[in-house]
């Protein structure tokens, strides 16, 4: 089976890298397309994992003009490939644009993370809208919690055409902790922060980059997090900054020298997140991705955006959901600080999945109804696909 793999953003590519990697082990010929969204930190990722991929060039911050030159782009490349499916994942231009383009060809559509909803079209913006559309356009809907399945099926989403499987964010997080050079990565780190990290008691990660956090929301993030670092001198708080050039005027414009434990970085390579994930107390972060990577690290983490479609790590007691407010971000945070022994003794089972989703995303495809609805799709795109999604979704959870 001949699968085309479309991503664009370093979520993406953490995301899928397992799935490709899988699937190519498994005797499926995958070719995987970046459009050039985040070019340098997709690159980072993809080799990192050892996956080739051919790059387009649509990296432009508009996204009216990005969304013509992926249109163009990706027709071009679906005519030369000719696959039998496209794979997607997440919210993001390059995921509604590659099953946009899909569709118009009559290629099935595979979305690996369907179902989130935050139910606010301009929050995250524009992601919300994205992944509805993206949902639209799809023929199987791998679904990551049980949440968002309930979520498809609300909708109207046939369940014979859902998959349970668990994020894959879980898969890549395992595979890269298992091979982190960690002094090697906390040698870099030190040279790119100059700190010592071992003279501070704790580490406390920092990321911001939602486009409706921009201006002053991030500014009321950046203040917070000065002040926290002046309250605890004896932490280390890592930034890493966004490529954004809206996110790093918002970061750093009208900021005056900031206090020596806080260390406002370059974007960081996966291995490196990985490590200050792995090393932090608290995570302080709007990412959607690190939400979900928090809660498989067991890290306490302040999620700061008025809504989130990711409110697994928060049923089970390690996020909250605290907004843009400077003094309310200060207060959850000391809240959180003075019961780490807490968090640390909190015990539950990954919502976002055990390790496995790769594996069941190849299974349903090796499933004979589904090989059959893929390679016939124009005469059999109502196919059903009970048995494949039934037999593949974690413990036939949402099956009578």
């Amino acid at each position: 089976m001949n699968v085309l793999v479309v991503l664009g953003t370093r979520p993406e590519a953490i995301k899928l890298a397992p799935v490709i990697n899988t699937l190519k082990e498994n005797d499926f010929n995958v070719k995987v397309v970046a459009t050039g969204q985040h070019y340098e930190l997709v690159k980072h990722v993809l080799e990192f994992f050892r996956i080739e991929v051919d790059f387009l060039s649509c990296m432009n911050q508009d996204l009216l003009e990005n969304t013509a030159c992926m249109a163009k782009s990706l027709k071009e490349v679906l005519q030369e490939h000719g696959p039998d499916c496209v794979m997607v994942q997440g919210d993001t231009l390059s995921c509604y644009m590659g099953a946009y383009t899909a569709f118009l060809n009559k290629v099935p559509v595979l979305h690996v993370e369907a179902g989130l909803r935050s139910h606010d079209k301009f929050s995250p913006f524009p992601e919300e809208m994205f992944r509805k559309l993206t949902d639209e356009l799809s023929d199987v809907l791998f679904a990551p919690t049980k949440r968002a399945v309930e979520n498809l099926l609300r909708e109207g989403f046939s369940k014979d055409r859902i998959v349970l499987t668990g994020n894959t964010v879980v898969d890549a997080i395992y595979m890269a902790i298992k091979y982190l050079d960690r002094e090697s990565i906390k040698k870099q780190l030190e040279d790119l922060t100059q700190k010592d990290i071992s003279a501070f008691d704790g580490i406390v990660f920092i990321t911001s980059h939602r486009r409706e956090n921009i201006g002053e929301p991030m500014k009321n993030i950046r203040d917070a997090v000065n002040e926290l670092a002046k309250k605890y001198p004896h932490l280390l708080f890592v930034w890493s900054l966004h490529k954004n050039p809206s996110v790093r005027k918002s970061i750093l414009e009208d900021f005056t020298t900031p206090p020596d434990n806080l260390a406002i970085v370059e974007p960081l390579t996966y291995p490196q997140t990985v490590y200050l994930l792995e090393r932090s107390v608290i995570i302080i972060s709007d990412s959607g991705g690190i939400q979900e990577e928090a809660c498989t690290l067991k890290k306490p983490l302040l999620i700061t955006r008025n809504v989130s479609e990711r409110m697994e790590v928060v049923d089970v007691g390690l996020g909250e959901v605290v907004g843009t407010n400077k003094e309310n971000i200060v207060r959850e945070f000391e809240n959180v600080y003075r019961n780490l022994e807490y968090y640390k003794k909190l015990t539950f089972e990954n919502p976002y999945g055990d390790g496995k989703a790769s594996e069941r995303i190849k299974n349903f495809l090796l499933c004979d109804e589904a090989k059959s609805f893929i390679l016939n799709h124009e005469r059999n795109y109502k196919g059903d696909l009970h048995d494949c999604a039934k037999a593949n979704s974690i413990g036939g959870a949402y099956w009578s």
